[in-house]
């Protein structure tokens, strides 16, 4: 599964979940706060992720660190896991092609 599919299966999980919803809320504001090299960021991201390279492109350690169009894209999956229920409506906002280039089967 892509990692966009899976942002939105669990956008889907979270509509329905409100307890979901704020778990998934805290583990955003810490990734923010801890930031991308930090076990926090590994750990929001790792749900977004079913195979490491997938998790390399979530950490940007996969050589994409700095790359204008894949940092915004990372900025606002973290950002989006902010708002909670009832404001989840927008999870997948612009985090489309964070899979470009990750190889056939992943878009």
């Amino acid at each position: 599964m892509s990692i966009i599919a899976k942002v939105k299966e669990i956008k889907d999980q979270l509509l329905r979940d409100p307890i979901k919803g704020e778990a998934n809320a805290r583990m955003a504001i810490a990734a923010i706060h801890a930031g991308i090299h930090s076990a926090a960021w590994e750990t929001y991201m790792t749900q977004f992720a079913e195979n490491p390279d997938q998790l390399r492109r979530l950490k940007a350690t996969d050589g994409t660190l700095g790359d204008p169009t894949l940092d915004r894209r990372r900025a606002y999956l973290v950002a989006n896991g902010v708002c909670g229920t009832p404001t989840t409506d927008g999870f997948d906002f612009e985090v489309n092609t964070i899979d470009e280039g990750l190889g056939e089967g992943c878009q």
